[in-house]
Parts: structure tokens; sequence; C-alpha cells
């Protein structure tokens, strides 16, 4: 178990700010806003980010990726890069989705947005998969890094329960899960300890128009997703002043964050076992990090039995390295594109 040290050195991290660095983008093809209804009276425009290859700007499949709390789709950037230039994964396009009030996602009107919970995040999922196939965009491959990994399993998880499901109705051919939060009822150290309730207790931001939410400071944010068991920062971990240059941080609503860990009137939400089985046509693969500190990989593993039911492990991948954090996918995301050569068929 990681030291709960760890934690009290995470808070306390503090960085200046100076010069901020250029960051050199990938061609933005498109840039979507969707309008969805997430429930009855409650609308946002999302923003999707379609991004080209440009050595293999046709033919090849597309990646749909979305993001983890606290995070936005420009997170996911640099492992498109990186999945573009790994030939074995034969990408030519991949789409960087944003959730409501995440970088270009507007507000949600109707509700505040500190209001917002998990079941309008698999709202906004589906409903952007559909916008997107409507427009010609079909989802090849779909991956959620940690949050983003826990919506699309609940969005799974409804689509059964509705006789349908990703692949019957999106045609989504593999699932990548990178570093996926964990639903009831599998165990969560995390969130079952209380600690990660008393983490973003420390975040827990008041305001008239956004309603109550959490919001991280960059230096903090730094802190949390790159740091190792060793306490040290990773190499490749963005600097404070690249994080708030590249728009890497988002606030996030209050419910959300409390349904996400068990906290407060929630408790985690539910999937059942079994969701990404053969018969269900997605091939699920979900991807650990040896040093990741919010989910370990003696949790992950039992994770992705539960929910592929495969006792083999065949598309369960360890990525073991000093630099295998939570955000790896920022820091090293050429390791976890090679990774992913796994999750391909």
């Amino acid at each position: 178990m990681k030291s709960v040290a760890i934690w009290s050195r995470l808070l306390s991290t503090a960085t200046f700010l100076f010069a901020l660095p250029a960051f050199a983008t990938l061609p933005v093809e498109q840039d979507l806003l969707i309008p969805l209804e997430l429930r009855p009276g409650v609308t946002a425009d999302i923003h999707a980010q379609v991004l080209v290859n440009p050595d293999h700007p046709n033919g090849g499949r597309t990646f749909v990726m979305l993001h983890g709390l606290a995070h936005t789709g420009d997170t996911f950037r640099p492992l498109a890069e990186a999945v573009f230039a790994d030939q074995k994964l034969d990408a030519s396009r991949a789409v960087l989705l944003n959730l409501p009030g995440h970088d270009g996602s507007s507000l949600p009107q109707g509700i505040l947005f500190g209001a917002l919970t998990l079941d309008d995040y698999v709202a906004t999922l589906t409903g952007s998969l559909d916008a997107l196939l409507a427009l010609g965009f079909r989802t090849d491959v779909l991956v959620g890094h940690s949050m983003g990994g826990e919506l699309i399993e609940l969005a799974q998880n409804e689509l059964i329960a509705d006789g349908t499901s990703l692949r019957a109705r999106f045609d989504v051919e593999d699932v990548v899960l990178l570093a996926p939060s964990i639903p009831n009822p599998l165990s969560w150290s995390l969130a079952d300890n209380g600690t990660g309730a008393a983490v973003l207790a420390n975040f827990l931001t008041m305001d008239p128009i956004l309603g109550p939410h959490i919001s991280i400071p960059a230096p903090s944010w730094q802190g949390l997703f790159f740091t190792n068991s060793k306490g040290k920062l990773v190499p490749g971990a963005p600097s404070v002043a690249e994080i708030v240059a590249r728009g890497y941080i988002a606030p996030e609503p209050l419910l959300a964050s409390q349904q996400l860990l068990g906290a407060g009137e929630f408790a985690r939400p539910t999937v059942s076992a079994g969701i990404f089985a053969p018969s269900h046509g997605s091939d699920a693969c979900v991807l650990a990090f040896s040093e990741d500190l919010f989910i370990l990989v003696d949790e992950e593993r039992p994770h992705y039995r539960y929910l592929t039911g495969d006792p083999q492990d065949q598309h369960f991948v360890v990525v073991t390295r000093s630099g295998a954090v939570h955000d790896m996918l920022v820091s090293d995301p050429h390791a976890v594109a090679i990774a992913m050569r796994t999750c391909s068929k």
C-alpha cells in the first residue's frame, strides 16, 4: 500500500510560474460542437477535437478518447501523437471529447455545473458517439482514462441493460481503459478508505455561477498525477507552466466527484460482471501502471477479470517502470502507445 505520507507531500507541492514554453500541436481537422440533451431539461454543447494523422490520413482506424476527473481532452494530445507514430496501431484519426464545462464544452443549461452527475456524463458519451456516427466518424477504438474509463464501463452496462452494446449500437471494435477508476462491487482502496474524498475536499470551491465544484491548482495537479511511490516527479512530467499553457486542467462538479468515490450521499456506481465478455462484441483491454497512486495494479487485475471473464489476463497489461504514474499518457505517451498494441486485434 502506498504511504499516506506521500499524499501529504503532494498536497504541499509548490512551484513558481515562469515563461510559458511553446507547445507543438497536431493539426486539427475539425473542431466540433455537439448539442446534446443530458437529461430532460438539461443541455450542453460538447467540444470534440478531431485530429488527423498527417502520415496516414485515410484508411486507418478512428480512436475516440475520453478524459478523466479534472482533466480535459487536451491531455490526450501527446498520446494521440504517439498513437499516430506507431504504425502497428493503424490510426488515421483521434477524436478528443470534452465533458460539459471542460475545455471548449459549454456549461450545462438547466442546472448548475456543480450538480452534474456521472449519469449526465454517460449521456454525454453515448450522445457524442451517436453524433459522431451521424457525421461519418465510426468509433473503431474507444479509449478512456481514469474516470473516463469507468464512464465507458457505465455506458456499456446501461446499453446492455437496454438490449444493445457499444459494438451493436456504435460498432466499437476495441475498448482501451487506461488506469480506469473502479466501480462497485469491486474493491478500490482510495475510495473505500476515504482517502480520495479527503484529498478532493482540499480543492472544494463554491462559486455562484458554477456551483460547488472541485478546482485543483496547477502545482497540486502536477504533484498528484505525476508523482511516483518515492514521492518524486517522474521524467517527462509537464511543468506547471506547461500544464496551464496546454489547458490540461478543468473544474469537476462536486456531485460527479462524490459519486465516483462513493462520498457524501453516494455509493460508487455499480456495473455487472462480464459486460465486456466476447459475446458483447467489443474487445476490452485494461492498462495498469506500476507507480499509480490512485488505482493499484492489484486492484486493476480483478477489475479486468470482472469486466471480461478472462482468467488468463490476455488483454491486461501492466506497465512497469519508475515513470509509470497515473498520467503516464502525458509524461511517457510512447510507452503507453506500445502497451496499447496488446489491445488491438
